[in-house]
């Protein structure tokens, strides 16, 4: 057992659970909008999970995807979290959200997606620090029935490089760039009476999802995170695009 490690994934934990509940408070306080909006968000990336999930498991068995090349399983997983987010954002903005057009409230909505993912993987790194100390503190951890494989990721999850929970935290913040970015593009579906939007945020989330599949396969974390940081410019990019595409709020207190 490592007590920096501790430390560290305990801040992992925080951060990813703090700083989107943070940016959801300050915004909402800032543009004067309902809480509920952001938590429409979060409910829609945890109904999109309910889908999602089981269709992988799906998928998996249906294509053999363990036999697959890696480029395939990277470009199925990427398409597949495309599409049921982004098909998700959409149904919600449709016939639940109907009014959240301007380019405030999609962020807004955005920021409740990528937090409500970035909050629950936080719960589950917690969970998993706690099931790592306790199987630590044990006095024989092979007494313990676990499955095969199991103790050698617990020494792997003590011997983890000290960066790697800072970098699974900028996962997250970059992730959730991604998804206010994509929940602006699909808001201009209404906007504009348009399905085209739809198409291109599906298929920008499958090129970042396959991309970051496909490097943290082949290169190591270090490398995703390099990769999603340049892929974080052009999110940056679509969100202040769609800043003017959607419109602003007619009235936004400083």
């Amino acid at each position: 057992m490592s007590t920096p490690v501790i430390v560290l994934v305990g801040l992992e934990v925080v951060l990813m659970i703090a700083v989107p509940a943070l940016m959801v408070y300050w915004l909402g306080r800032r543009w004067t909008l309902p809480w509920r909006l952001a938590l429409a968000g979060g409910v829609t990336f945890v109904g999109s999970q309910v889908l999602h999930l089981p269709a992988n498991s799906v998928l998996g068995m249906t294509l053999n995807m363990s036999s697959q090349p890696l480029p395939v399983q990277a470009i199925v997983l990427g398409l597949s979290a495309g599409i049921f987010e982004e098909v998700a954002r959409y149904v919600v903005y449709r016939f639940w959200q109907k009014d959240a057009r301007s380019w405030e409230e999609a962020v807004y909505f955005g920021l409740g997606h990528g937090g409500m993912e970035s909050a629950l993987t936080g719960l589950l790194v917690a969970l998993t620090l706690v099931n790592m100390v306790v199987i630590a503190q044990a006095p024989d951890p092979t007494a313990l029935g676990l499955p095969e494989g199991a103790l050698e990721q617990i020494t792997d999850f003590w011997a983890m490089p000290l960066y790697m929970p800072l970098l699974a935290v900028a996962e997250r913040l970059m992730a959730l760039v991604l998804h206010v970015a994509l929940s602006t593009v699909v808001a201009l579906c209404f906007t504009r009476q348009r399905i085209w939007p739809l198409l291109v945020a599906i298929l920008w989330h499958a090129a970042v999802d396959s991309l970051a599949v496909y490097a943290g396969q082949t290169w190591g974390p270090a490398v995703v995170e390099g990769v999603l940081a340049l892929l974080t410019l052009p999110n940056v990019g679509l969100i202040v695009l769609m800043r003017r595409a959607l419109g602003r709020r007619s009235v936004v207190p400083a």
